[in-house]
């Protein structure tokens, strides 16, 4: 009788809700899970689901396992982590959560370097927009736009993520690089269309004073989106620092107005579980980011 196997994927159709769910995190069949549960239920002597045909829920004895269940695998988990960390090197698997363009823009060309000094350390990449269940997917580690509010999270702010105003050498040969705020007005601009508004307003700060510039939007998309067509030469655009940080060291964007940017208002935050231990694998992926991002930040002039 494995009582901890038969925990932990207690624990995993609890958080999915589904036997289907819980197989994807557990590598067992959806069949599979439904049996181990069944086995569970009969050796405790009571029912932990209220199943139906398309989700499971706890029954009133699964609740109370549910709340003292997790803690036991968590607790498991730590005590894990910390004999990984006593072997000297960090090692481990990690899951960690971002948007998809901060993992593709940022994570991916990080991990060149960090590769080659832990080794020893792997990675399973989740999907963030929108938001994530860090514990119920049992997230190491996420970088998030917003500052999570959860009490079972701690986060903290891990750099600024001011807005940066571009465009590409080409461009500004053609049509010339705008002197003050107000020449964008001259310009063809690319602008972020989210949540079914274009950012077309732009803020800045000029002579101590803030001041907004309506822009002419030529295309208007996602970052990602726009980002590509700024390289391309096809208006100056205002992107987070983090999706043009590196063509701008590369030379492939210029910024521009720098002078008159304001305060950054924005950040990237780290959020990982509320557990009494934080793993060194995920101290040291979060130290090598930092260092990695403050090495790629743009000066401001003002």
């Amino acid at each position: 009788m494995d009582t901890l196997s038969d925990m932990s994927v207690f624990v995993e159709v609890a958080r999915a809700g589904s036997f289907k769910g819980a197989a994807e995190k557990t590598g067992l069949t959806a069949s599979g899970v439904s049996r181990k549960i069944g086995r569970f239920e009969d050796r405790l002597g009571a029912r932990l689901f209220h199943r139906t045909t398309r989700a499971v829920s706890l029954s009133e004895a699964g609740e109370v396992l549910y709340e003292r269940g997790e803690k036991i695998i968590e607790s498991l988990r730590d005590a894990e982590d910390v004999v990984r960390d006593l072997s000297g090197r960090p090692r481990g698997q990690m899951r960690i959560a971002s948007s998809a363009t901060f993992t593709a823009n940022v994570l991916i060309p990080f991990l060149s370097s960090f590769a080659k000094e832990f080794d020893e350390i792997t990675a399973t990449f989740l999907q963030a927009d929108g938001g994530i269940d860090i514990i119920g997917e049992r997230v190491d580690l996420a970088l998030l736009f917003k500052q999570p509010t959860e009490t079972t999270v701690i986060s903290s702010k891990v750099f600024d993520d001011p807005w940066i105003v571009c465009a590409s050498p080409e461009y500004i040969e053609r049509n010339g690089m705008p002197a003050v705020p107000h020449d964008l007005t001259d310009h063809k601009c690319l602008t972020i269309h989210a949540s079914r508004q274009t950012d077309d307003e732009w803020d800045f700060i000029e002579s101590g004073k803030p001041i907004t510039v309506r822009v002419e939007s030529v295309y208007s998309g996602i970052g990602l989106a726009m980002r590509k067509a700024a390289l391309e030469g096809l208006g100056v655009a205002r992107l987070a620092h983090y999706l043009v940080c590196q063509d701008v060291l590369d030379g492939k964007l210029v910024p521009l107005l720098s002078q008159y940017w304001p305060k950054c208002d924005r950040a990237i935050y780290a959020a990982y579980p509320n557990r009494e231990y934080l793993p060194t694998k995920s101290r040291v992926f979060l130290d090598r980011l930092q260092e990695y991002m403050l090495k790629t930040m743009i000066k401001v002039d003002n």
